[in-house]
């Protein structure tokens, strides 16, 4: 026995079983991670911050050794599964970092001066006016019920009416679900409620009487514009909130696109275009 266990291709068999079953074992793992994980001060002040913003008090100690043990457990099994590669081709961690690289491109928050803000003002005057409000009145006749006569009533109806101002509309016309009616509006509500072909024709629409026809896909109406208040430009006064975010928000996509355009420059880009139906095959081999 003993001068079995002294033969050297023993030795030699013994050590070859030993490499293949530490193969076995580490076949197929990740390589390791990084092997410390550092809890220090700053972090667990970060902790005990967002604790408190979450739960309006500050954690106690339990509570922020438990803060730290589950903050170790998900740096763990983070950094397992990036030695994995769990984050390669995951859409919505690539979305993540989209996301914080774009935010590393936004300036710092810095003062805008009256002269920025007015400038901005009066290039998108138009985003920021009182639109124009109308009070409207509408009688809709209907043109299936009314047929060859359509034209004859609704001339007739309009004669009425200019003669007689003050008889009641609901007399005229034909029942419909459209509103008779529309108090204070602007011309996209008109537009919602009667169609565009209505809303179209209130800014130069005669006001305090009936007018028309005026066609829209409902059928013909006759309309009266009783009240009309224009548009009103606004003043930096009145949207200052609305202008100054306006700007930052430029300013942070300009920053950001800035950004990327100077990291672009940093790479080759190749696109492969496709060829006649090479895209739908492509598409078909997908999984579905």
């Amino acid at each position: 026995m003993r001068r079995i266990l002294k033969e050297p291709l023993l030795h030699f068999a013994v050590l070859g079983i030993g490499l293949f079953a530490l193969y076995g074992l580490t076949a197929g793992k990740a390589p390791p991670a990084s092997e410390e994980i550092v809890v220090d001060v700053a972090r667990i002040a970060a902790l005990a911050q967002g604790f408190e913003r979450s739960w309006r008090r500050p954690p106690s100690q339990a509570e922020i050794d438990g803060l730290v043990d589950s903050y170790v457990r998900d740096e763990v099994l983070y950094r397992e599964g990036l030695a994995r590669g769990l984050d390669r081709d995951d859409s919505v961690i690539r979305n993540r970092v989209l996301l914080k690289m774009e935010v590393l491109g936004e300036l710092p928050e810095a003062d805008i001066g009256e002269t920025e803000l007015q400038a901005w003002l009066d290039a998108n005057a138009e985003r920021y006016a009182t639109p124009a409000r109308y009070d409207v009145r509408q009688i809709y006749f209907d043109p299936l019920r009314r047929g060859s006569r359509l034209d004859s009533d609704v001339g007739t109806a309009l004669r009425d009416l200019e003669r007689e101002p003050t008889q009641d509309p609901a007399t005229f016309g034909d029942a419909t679900l459209l509103p008779g009616e529309l108090g204070d509006v602007t011309r996209t509500d008109v537009a919602s409620q009667y169609g565009e072909e209505i809303a179209v024709v209130l800014s130069d629409a005669p006001v305090g009487r009936w007018f028309g026809p005026v066609s829209s896909s409902y059928g013909m109406h006759l309309v009266r514009v009783d009240v009309r208040e224009p548009a009103r430009v606004a003043v930096l006064a009145d949207v200052r909130d609305a202008v100054e975010r306006d700007v930052r928000t430029e300013r942070a996509q300009g920053a950001s696109e800035a950004l990327y355009m100077s990291l672009r420059e940093r790479y080759k880009i190749r696109i492969d275009r496709p060829a006649g139906d090479e895209l739908a095959r492509a598409l078909a081999a997908q999984p579905r």
